[in-house]
C-alpha cells in the first residue's frame, strides 16, 4: 500500500499548499480586477431605465412600459405625456 501511494505521488505533481494559496489569490485577484473592468450587468441595466415613475418611483425603460404601468398599478391616474420625463 505504501509502495502504491508513492508512486502514485510520484507520477502527479506535487502542489504545496502555501503555493497552492498564492495561486488562488492571483487568480482571484486578475478575475475581480476583469470584474471591475468591464462592469456589472446590473450596473449596465441601471443605465437604460430612463422613465421614473412620479408616483411611486418605478424605473422603466421605455415609454410603453411606463403605460402598461400606469395602467396595472395606477388604473385611476392619467399617464403623463412623454416628453414630460427628462431623458437621464
Amino acid at each position: 500500500e505504501a509502495a502504491a501511494a508513492a508512486a502514485a505521488a510520484a507520477r502527479r505533481p506535487y502542489m504545496v499548499r502555501g503555493h497552492a494559496k498564492e495561486v488562488a489569490q492571483q487568480k482571484n485577484a486578475a478575475k475581480q480586477a476583469a470584474l471591475k473592468k468591464s462592469g456589472t450587468q446590473k450596473g449596465a441595466a441601471e443605465k437604460k431605465l430612463n422613465f421614473l415613475c412620479p408616483l411611486c418611483k418605478s424605473t422603466m425603460v421605455n415609454y410603453i412600459q411606463m403605460k402598461q404601468h400606469y395602467d396595472s398599478k395606477h388604473p385611476k391616474e392619467r399617464v403623463p405625456e412623454e416628453s414630460s420625463f427628462a431623458a437621464s
